[in-house]
Order: structure tokens, then C-alpha cells, then sequence
């Protein structure tokens, strides 16, 4: 059986039309699988698909939520540690990063990846983390181990069938040499003011038009280590996670609360229809109360 269309559910597109107290994917998916069929709540369904898809089609999202729930939620704790998502380095988008004391990359290849873009990827990321790992699909493991030696500046994890992570094949080795300005570019204009104002003792005093190249002048004119841990404090706390949210969520939705852009009410809305039985929703939009937490 093809076990693809469950994948559906847990797109930013299908979550965002949850939030709004749309179930049509839901409840056409409900039909379609038998595992599904008996199930009474929004909840009891996401976690049986994401289940399945472990087992049968561990995707991207798959891998994702596994290292929030494997690293984020299980080795780091949110009071410490962020999980960015797709966070841009150069023409890249790194899968995911967490940063703690450390900031380290995860760089998926499902199997249905290329690995083409890969020794690119790696050459960006591997100078502008502490940390990289490529978590691969077994049927890429042989390549990208051939391409470690031709490079070691990475380590490797597998993505197991059931999609666990498996401890590292290949430990990352800590980067020394950091690239301030590929770092600078992936910044937001209140985390670059913000580092210059702590490294100034004031405010930038320039132009609007100005405060971009100003603001990069001063962070590339610091010492590597010292950009280094700004660019880290600032990403972490401009880029928090929100806790009170990914608690409330089960175990198959922890990475749609860090990869996904929801607003307040669309967050409350899923947390509140998350127990709702899924036949009161056949055919028409939820209308429950939204409760403040």
C-alpha cells in the first residue's frame, strides 16, 4: 500500500487549513486507510499516521520531528536550547539547527533526496555552525561516507527505517574557522542592530540605508569566536521556540510548532480541536470556543 499521501497531513498547508477548522484531508485520509478508520479524535489519527509514516515513508518531517523530539525535547531543553528551521546560509537552507552552547546543523537526505547539492551545502554550512551532521537515508550511506573522506569536516547519523536516528557513524568535528560574513547575511535586521548595540554600548547612530552595511562592518571586524557567540545568543533569543505550544502538541506534531508559521489564534484552534471526535467535524468547519493557555 502506498503509504505517501499520508505525508499530507503534516504540510504547512494542511496544519494552516486544521488551524482555520478545515478536516477535509483529514477525514478523506480517515477513509482511505483502515488504520485510521476506528480512530475517534484529531489527536488519536496524527499520532497513527505519523506511525505509519515512520514505518512505511519517513519523509523529511519524519526526520525533522524526530531530532525535536530525539535532541530538542530529549538531550537539550527548550529553557536553553532553539530548533530553527530552514534557517538560510548563503543559497542554502539548512534542514534544521539547534542551537544550545553549540550550534549544530542537521542536514537531512531522505531517500528521496539527491545528494548533488550536498558538497555545496557542506562547504557553507561547516562555516557557519560549530557542528554539522548529515542524517542520512541507509540508501545514501555509502556515498556520503565516501564523500567524508574526501572532506571530514562533518559527521554522519543514519536515519533508520523505523525513523530513529542512529548514534553518530562518524562524530562532527568542532569548526574553528568561521565565515563572519556568510554568517552576517543570514542574520534578521533585529539580530544584526541588536549584536551591534552590544558590542557598541548604544544604538548604531546612521542612516536607514546605512545600518545594514554598518552593522555587518561591526560584526565582521570582530574576532571569530566572539561573532560566533553573539550570532548564536541572538538566534536563540530572537528565535525561541514557543514552549507553552510545542508542549501541548503530541509527539507527531513537535515540528510543526518550530517549522511552521502559525499565529496565536491558528495555535490555539489546533490545540483545542486536538481531542475533538473527528466525526463531529465531518462536513463543516469547527466552531468551538477557543480557550487562552
Amino acid at each position: 500500500m502506498d503509504y505517501k499521501p499520508l505525508a499530507k497531513l503534516f504540510t504547512s498547508a494542511d496544519i494552516s487549513k486544521v488551524a482555520k477548522g478545515n478536516y477535509s484531508t483529514v477525514v478523506e485520509l480517515q477513509e482511505s486507510f483502515d488504520e485510521l478508520a476506528d480512530l475517534d479524535t484529531l489527536q488519536d489519527i496524527y499520532e497513527e499516521a505519523y506511525r505509519l509514516l515512520r514505518l512505511k515513508y519517513p519523509n523529511e518531517y519524519v526526520v525533522k520531528n524526530t531530532i525535536a523530539n530525539r535532541i530538542l525535547l530529549g538531550k537539550h531543553s527548550m529553557n536553553t536550547a532553539s530548533m530553527l528551521s530552514e534557517l538560510r546560509i548563503g543559497s542554502n537552507k539548512a534542514d534544521c539547527v539547534v542551537v544550545n552552547g553549540l550550534s549544530t546543523c542537521y542536514e537531512i537526505k531522505t531517500q528521496l533526496d539527491s545528494l548533488k547539492r550536498l558538497p555545496d551545502q557542506l562547504h557553507a554550512y561547516t562555516r557557519a555552525f560549530d557542528k554539522t551532521y548529515v542524517v542520512t537515508h541507509e540508501s545514501h550511506l555509502n556515498s556520503v561516507l565516501k564523500l567524508h573522506d574526501d572532506m571530514p569536516v562533518f559527521g554522519i547519523i543514519r536515519a533508520n527505517k523505523n525513523g530513529n536516528l542512529s548514534r553518530p557513524i562518524k562524530e562532527a568535528p568542532l569548526n574553528t574557522e568561521f565565515d563572519l560574513e556568510l554568517m552576517y547575511y543570514s542574520l534578521r535586521k533585529s539580530e544584526y542592530t541588536n549584536i551591534a548595540k552590544t558590542v557598541l554600548g548604544k544604538e548604531p547612530e546612521v542612516p536607514c540605508y546605512e545600518l545594514f552595511d554598518y552593522c555587518k562592518s561591526v560584526f565582521c571586524s570582530l574576532p571569530s569566536d566572539k561573532a560566533n557567540q553573539l550570532f548564536k545568543e541572538n538566534l536563540k533569543h530572537f528565535r525561541k521556540n514557543d514552549h507553552k505550544f510545542i508542549n501541548s502538541l503530541p509527539e507527531s506534531l513537535k515540528n510543526i510548532g518550530i517549522s511552521y508559521k502559525i499565529d496565536r489564534k491558528g495555535k490555539n484552534s489546533i490545540i483545542s480541536s486536538l481531542l475533538n471526535n473527528i466525526e463531529q467535524q465531518r462536513g463543516y468547519t469547527n466552531v468551538l470556543s477557543i480557550p487562552t493557555w
